[in-house]
């Protein structure tokens, strides 16, 4: 390729907001462009009025801008060119190849003979051009239809690499018959998988086929959605998941996207997501979660306290909304279930007991060596004197809690420290009858 100028584009329709097929058919076209030193060209084809939608052009280019994925031309808008396309469709009529049909533009669709094309993902293509019948390129309106607006654009923008959806492939018999009537070369081709869910149907929107900006609300990084998306079709030929959009562009080879559906695994994003978060220091995931509004703890808490709450919990997070759930009771009195305080087949006098052993250990220990090694140490040397350590273990982890699962007692206390701790024991306590 070194002797051809790559140009790219990325050319939604603004019907809805970017959703993750779209940033994966943007994020294919960014890299390679950008790994072959070429062009990556913004277009929006809104010839189709009755389907726009308010805003849809504007959360594009957020969406895009938001993921790094800069584009050196555009936005170009379809709906500025209508002259343009109205002229090539007149050249049609003169060249006798298309013809007007009750206001609107036909063309005429050749019966006979075979569409051959190669395409970089799925190869060598045989299409017979009978599946095909006459088609409108330009409606009544004035307006456009997609089949000549696009290929139209794609000439006159000097695009080399259409990168698209499969569900184009069947309609190329159209696309090369109008190239063959206006003498010009096609470009190459890549038709991208259809994502599919884990049943291997069609993603609904339920699953995945929402909004880009739903997953960054539900908490999920934008460098792992990129990184999950980047996945869905695509694999380098080791065992590397993590890529950051540098990385992408080095190893991305759009040759091997395959050509089955792509499954769009949730488990699989949560672990994709699970792993950029454990990269971010607990400072940066504090001011993501004021950036994105959703500040942890209360307007007064010192970004220190919330930090250790967020170096203690990040560990076991999927999705960064779920920390202010997960972490509340560091902020709010836990409400305690005499049943939850319960290890096994305690009764209610032995949960007391362990509960008032640990207020004693609590009281002992001088404020300063409250750290989680310390603490550690005490109480586990401490359960040995109990048939099970969970005796003395369990009960205190839920009176700090309120929880049946959570981190570990001692890196709990660390961070509430002894006035706090001992309170928390003490009303656990008085919970029991």
């Amino acid at each position: 390729m070194s002797n051809i100028h790559i140009r790219t584009r990325f050319a939604p329709s603004p019907t809805g907001f970017l959703h993750i097929g779209g940033l994966r058919t943007a994020l294919y076209n960014y890299l390679f462009a950008k790994q072959n030193g070429g062009q990556f060209i913004l277009r929006i084809e809104d010839t189709d009025r009755a389907r726009f939608m308010e805003g849809a052009e504007e959360n594009i280019i957020e969406t895009l801008r938001t993921f790094g994925l800069d584009f050196d031309e555009g936005p170009v808008r379809q709906s500025e060119h209508l002259e343009k396309y109205k002229e090539r469709a007149e050249e049609l009529i003169q060249k006798r190849a298309a013809y007007e049909d009750a206001g609107a533009v036909r063309f005429k669709m050749p019966r006979d003979g075979v569409t051959h094309f190669t395409d970089i993902i799925h190869g060598e293509i045989q299409i017979e051009n009978k599946t095909q019948e006459d088609f409108i390129i330009l409606k009544s309106d004035g307006f456009p239809t997609y089949n000549l607006a696009h290929l139209v654009d794609d000439h006159d923008m000097a695009i080399t690499h259409v990168i698209r959806g499969d569900e184009f492939i069947s309609s190329m018999p159209k696309y090369a018959a109008l190239h063959n009537a206006f003498g010009w070369d096609l470009p190459q081709y890549a038709h991208l998988p259809l994502l599919l869910n884990k049943n291997r149907a069609k993603l609904s929107k339920r699953e995945g086929e929402i909004a880009v900006y739903d997953f960054l609300d539900k908490g999920y990084l934008k460098e792992a959605v990129l990184n999950f998306v980047a996945l869905l079709g695509w694999h380098p030929k080791t065992d590397q998941e993590i890529f950051s959009l540098e990385d992408l562009i080095k190893e991305f080879k759009l040759e091997d996207v395959q050509k089955a559906g792509a499954i769009f695994d949730a488990a699989k994003l949560d672990w994709v997501n699970s792993e950029y978060i454990r990269q971010k220091s607990p400072r940066e995931i504090l001011m993501y979660l004021m950036d994105v509004g959703r500040p942890l703890g209360r307007p007064t808490s010192k970004s220190e306290y919330l930090e250790k709450i967020i170096a203690l919990e990040q560990p076991r997070l999927k999705k960064l909304s779920e920390l202010p759930e997960r972490a509340d009771y560091f902020f709010k009195e836990p409400e305690y279930n005499a049943v939850l305080l319960k290890w096994k087949k305690m009764s209610d006098e032995e949960i007391k007991k362990s509960l008032e052993t640990s207020k004693q250990i609590l009281e002992q220990i001088n404020g300063k060596d409250f750290s989680k090694e310390n603490l550690e140490k005490i109480f586990l040397d401490k359960a040995e004197d109990f048939k099970d350590r969970g005796e003395l273990l369990w009960p205190l982890r839920v009176a700090l809690t309120g929880r049946k699962t959570s981190p570990g007692p001692f890196e709990i206390m660390e961070i509430l420290e002894k006035e706090k701790s001992i309170s928390r024991v003490q009303n656990a306590i008085n919970v029991i009858k």
